[in-house]
Formats: structure tokens, sequence, C-alpha cells
């Protein structure tokens, strides 16, 4: 319906400019707000016409929503939207007409009543600034092609899980409402992973018959069978051996998959393959997919949403160290986090440092797990990956001696749906 009344208000204001109605493929992400992405697409659209899309000029940011008669409607104030377009290389901001000016740094703010002023101004931006993509940044800012989250606002819990993830090789499993981000989230993971050690490139490459340049990253389908599981007496797990093994929409996949993954998670070995990966999975929380949503209520009983969690099966879902829910965001309102320069190599430090511990290291952690647990059980495989965790948020704030805050932060990454109770 959405689509619909999108096309219906562009081929009015196209007649209104005057201009011919051109034929575009648009992605639009899933359940998204049509009305706040209508007047940038339609810019977009209108500037390509022009070919000045390809004149290499810094981004632009699009900020408001647009009428039939083509008046951008006012906004009383633009929040966090300058700082976003700073954040994401912008040198140009075009927003509603506002009660308060706004001024930022590097950014110009251009305040338009209707489309057409905002395109004339687009125009005039893009011809002007012919050529100079480079995108110049705050001192001390990580270049935005560079840092692993260029480009995702807000998410900052799961971020960080990403980060303990890709330090510790911890299993980590996202769910909630679809398009909040969790598969972008997942793709995020291999530009965190740290760099191969000598003794993992030589393993690798006897498994693989050549030298690795960095940690396998492969990803397994929902329509994928046994024969592409194991392929002429081999195993595809084996290939993901020290890499990130991506599972999404894992309650779609089949039960024999999930059953062989949970295998190769416990086993570790492949005949006379060594097999150890970090399993990073996303699911829906429920099956109408609206468990976390604050304007679409949840129409699964209590029974569907434990049937739903049955299929991925408690033995799995043990073996995730990490067990979050991604709720959704107003990107406009979130605030910015400042994304540390440094990440990378943090998370090599820190993974250096947890691959010379013993298992015996985190044993001594158990007491102090025991008395932040409040109420909660957990197996004895969660509570080492509790005290593991634990031991990693240490590590990311250099200190030796892990407190009860990291622990009780260690346990606020193992949430599970049918734990929840959603409003």
């Amino acid at each position: 319906m959405q689509q619909k009344q999108f096309k219906l208000k562009a081929n009015a204001l196209f007649s209104l400019l005057g201009r011919p109605h051109p034929k575009a493929l648009i992605e639009i992400p899933p359940k998204k707000d049509f009305a706040t992405l209508e007047l940038a697409i339609l810019l977009a659209l209108l500037l390509s016409a022009d070919h000045l899309l390809e004149t290499s000029s810094p981004a632009i940011m699009i900020v408001g929503k647009i009428n039939l008669d083509g008046s951008i409607i006012p906004m009383p104030t633009l929040l966090d939207a300058p700082q976003a377009a700073l954040s994401s290389g912008c040198k140009l901001l075009i927003a509603p007409p506002s009660q308060h000016p706004h001024t930022c740094d590097n950014v110009k703010i251009i305040h338009c009543s209707d489309i057409a002023t905002a395109l004339q101004q687009c125009r005039r931006f893009a011809l002007k600034h012919e050529g100079e993509s480079s995108i110049i940044l705050e001192k001390g800012k990580p270049s935005p092609t560079s840092h692993p989250f260029t480009g995702i606002i807000g998410l900052e819990k799961a971020k960080k899980a990403l980060v303990l993830s890709a330090a510790g090789g911890l299993n980590i499993l996202l769910y909630g409402p679809p398009g909040v981000g969790k598969t972008l989230l997942l793709n995020t993971l291999e530009k965190l992973l740290p760099p191969l050690s000598e003794t993992e490139i030589e393993e690798i490459a006897r498994i693989r018959g050549e030298i690795p340049a960095k940690r396998p990253v492969l990803e397994i389908f929902p329509h994928m069978g046994e024969k592409d599981l194991h392929p002429g007496g081999s195993s595809f797990f084996h290939l993901v051996h020290k890499g990130v093994l991506i599972v999404d929409e894992l309650t779609n996949q089949k039960e024999r998959t999930l059953k062989t993954i949970s295998f190769f998670l416990e086993k570790r070995k492949y005949d006379s393959y060594p097999v150890s990966f970090t399993l990073a999975s996303a699911m829906n929380g429920c099956p109408c997919g609206n468990m976390g949503k604050e304007e679409e209520l949840c129409t699964c009983t209590e029974r569907q949403r434990e049937r739903h969690w049955n299929k991925v099966g408690s033995a799995l879902l043990d073996r995730f160290d990490i067990c979050l829910s991604v709720l959704p965001e107003n990107l406009m309102t979130v605030p910015l986090a400042y994304e540390d320069p440094d990440l990378l190599s943090t998370i090599t430090e820190v993974w250096i440092k947890q691959q010379q511990r013993s298992e015996l290291s985190y044993r001594k952690l158990l007491p102090l797990l025991s008395t932040s647990l409040q109420g909660r059980s957990l197996s004895m495989r969660a509570s080492m990956s509790a005290c593991k965790m634990a031991k990693l948020i240490a590590d990311f704030e250099k200190r030796d001696v892990v407190t009860r805050e990291d622990m009780v932060e260690a346990l606020s990454y193992k949430t599970y749906g049918v734990d929840r109770h959603w409003r």
C-alpha cells in the first residue's frame, strides 16, 4: 500500500515540476516508513535524471517529509541530524524549515520549504563541488571507510556484543523483528576479526591446500541440504576452521542442518580434520516477527513462541555464548557514540590475551558468577562462557581484576526470547 501511495505522489510531483517520470528499481529496507524516505528518493531520482549523481561530489544527507503539493513539512528541531551527517562524511544537509537554526562545523545546513528549492540547492552543490569526493573529518576521528561500524547508527549494545564475539571467539545469536539490522550486524563481524596467527595459517593451509589471507567466513542458507554440507565425502564445516560461520534466519534452516552445526560445535573435528569456528546467527523472536516492536503487537501465543524457539533446540541455544535481542531504534533520536579508531588493534590485543589463558582462570570466577545470577540458573557451559565474557569485558577496560559489574554486564548478553515478556 505504501509503495502505491509513493508512486502516486511521485507522479504528481514530477508533473508539478514539469519533469518526465523516470523508471528506477529502488531497494527499500523492509517495513520502513516510506514517508521518511520519500523526499530523499525523489531528489535522488531527479538528480540522477540530470546525471548529477555522477559528479563525484561529497555526500548529501536529506531529512524531512514531503506533502503532495511539493512542500516540505516543518520540523521543530533536527535533533542529531547534523552530527549524523558529519559522522557519515556528508558535506551538505538538506533540512525542513525549523523553528531553531542549526550550525555544524564542516557541514552546510540549508533549510528548504519545498522540493523545488531542495533540488536547486542539491544541483548547485553537486556542480560546485564536482570531483571533491574526498571526506574531511574532525581531527582524531577514523576514516568512515575504514571503521567497521561506519554507517551503523545506534545499536550500541549489539555492536559491543560483536566486538566481544570477535575478540573471544564467542558464538553469537541476535534476535528481534525484521528490519532492525541483524543481518547487517552479522556481516560486520568479518571486519572485526583479529588476524590469523602463524599456527592458524599452517592449520588452514593443510586443510584447504592454500595459504589463507584472512580468516574464512562462510554462510549456510536455508535451501542447502546434506549434499551441500558434505560434498564428495568432504565437509563444508572444515573449510571454515578458525573463521566465522554465518547462519541467518536460523529458524528457517533444516532440522538436520541445525543438528549438524550443534554436533561440530561439540566435537570440533571431522575425521582427521580439526573444525573450530565461531557461529554467528540471527532470527526473529517469534513466528509473526513483531516481538519487541512498540508500534505493532505480537499476535503469537506463548505456545507458538516456545515452538518457534524449540526449532533451534536447547542444545544449540546453550552453545551460544551471546544471545541478545535487537530492538528497533529511532535513528533521529538515538545518541551518536564515538567510534574508537584503535578498535581493531584493541580487539587483537584482547584476543592474544585470552588465547594465553587456561580454563582454570575462568573457573576461578564462578563464585563471583554465583553472587551475580540473582536467581537465574545456567548450565555449566553457559556459566563458563559468562565468566569468559566478564574477563573479556575487563580486558577491554584494561583491568586485570573482574568486578561484579563486569559479570552483570556479561549476563546481560544472555537473554533468551522465551524468557522475555513483551508488552
